[in-house]
């Protein structure tokens, strides 16, 4: 298969702001993230300082964010900082450094489950979302492995427990989106605390979020066999569940509806996973070819061109649970709401970053 297309996408979502904004927000930090990895590989230097010069925009002249709230809890703004690491190493810029101090500190009194967990947003209490994982456990770790001076790492394999233990939905073995341990809220099940659905997105963060810590903790003093356990486990589990095309649906396990839809997000995230995964041998080599025919199946079903420009489709704009702060829009969880609720949109970063990431795993393998 050619990827002429994606060399094309790659080229042109960084060369405007038409399907990103320049702000501090987890999309565009795996956007960020999808080009730095491009970076390490290629050595292209546009894509450094596309991601630098977003980086400095960020700052005022005081050599302060101003999106990032302190006094706020929220473990979505904790994903862009993962960006300061490579760019503080390289840089030795000190404001990176005092962004990163300041963010760790912030975590060190974040509210947390009973269990241990830290919870989605201040306005979720007592609620695990499987992609509060990839939002702040990677940036844990690189803090804990660069600055701290005793490398414990118990935290973040406990919380990975938690999240096995308590949205790992045992008759369906898959892993549903969210938790509530207090079990209060309108959509959990009162006896399980889970929601109801499993998500493809929430599925694909989670298995992000396992590769990118694995990787992370190669050779510190930390062990990582449950961690491998359970992205291993995942995969099999998500494996039943794939179109013949090599996609997942947006509602994984729910294929007898005729409306559920494959979903480009999902399917590149666990694309990127199983391949990186396989490549670092998480998983077995052979396992690889999971990866190349989701992220060929998505590129050959959604991946066209319109009036010169390279859109990638088949995205879900966004989704979550409970009431939304900014709308009022009450997200209960239902099949319907997955389904008809949130619009599928071209070109937005949950989609185009993991089809980045995944694509450097593809041409690490020279395909």
């Amino acid at each position: 298969m050619t990827y002429e297309m994606v060399d094309r996408l790659k080229e042109q979502y960084l060369s405007s702001e038409k399907w990103f904004s320049v702000r501090w927000h987890y999309i565009e930090g795996c956007i960020l993230k999808a080009y730095l990895d491009s970076y390490e590989l290629t050595g292209c230097t546009m894509e450094y300082n596309f991601v630098k010069g977003f980086i400095e925009r960020q700052f005022d002249s005081n050599g302060d964010i101003p999106e990032i709230r302190m006094n706020s809890y929220n473990i979505d703004q904790i994903r862009m900082a993962v960006i300061l690491f490579p760019l503080f190493q390289r840089e030795q810029e000190p404001k990176y450094k005092r962004v990163m101090d300041l963010l760790y500190q912030q975590l060190a009194s974040y509210p947390r489950t009973k269990s241990g967990s830290f919870w989605h947003k201040e306005n979720y209490p007592y609620q695990v979302w499987l992609d509060g994982l990839y939002m702040g456990q990677p940036f844990l770790v690189q803090y804990v492995k660069k600055f701290a001076e005793q490398k414990d790492y118990s935290d973040t394999i406990k919380q990975f427990q938690n999240v096995r233990q308590y949205l790992y939905n045992e008759q369906k073995r898959l892993y549903s989106h969210a938790y509530d341990e207090s079990r209060h809220i309108f959509w959990c099940d009162k006896a399980t605390g889970q929601s109801p659905n499993v998500w493809g997105r929430a599925v694909g963060w989670f298995a992000m979020a396992l590769v990118d810590v694995l990787e992370l903790l190669e050779g510190e003093p930390a062990d990582t066999g449950i961690l491998k356990a359970y992205l291993m486990e995942l995969i099999d589990d998500m494996l039943p569940y794939r179109h013949n095309e090599g996609m997942w649906y947006q509602v994984v396990d729910r294929t007898d509806n005729p409306d559920n839809y494959l979903e480009s997000s999902g399917t590149l995230m666990m694309a990127y996973a199983i391949l990186k995964g396989a490549r670092l041998g998480y998983v077995p080599e052979e396992y690889a070819v999971y990866g190349i025919q989701a992220f060929n199946g998505t590129i050959a079903r959604y991946l066209r061109e319109e009036a010169g420009e390279v859109l990638l489709g088949g995205i879900c704009r966004s989704a979550g649970l409970g009431k939304k702060p900014e709308t009022g829009e009450i997200r209960d969880g239902s099949l319907a709401y997955y389904i008809y609720s949130e619009e599928v949109v071209d070109n937005n970063g949950h989609g185009v970053a993991p089809l980045i990431m995944a694509y450097n795993e593809i041409k690490r393998r020279g395909l």
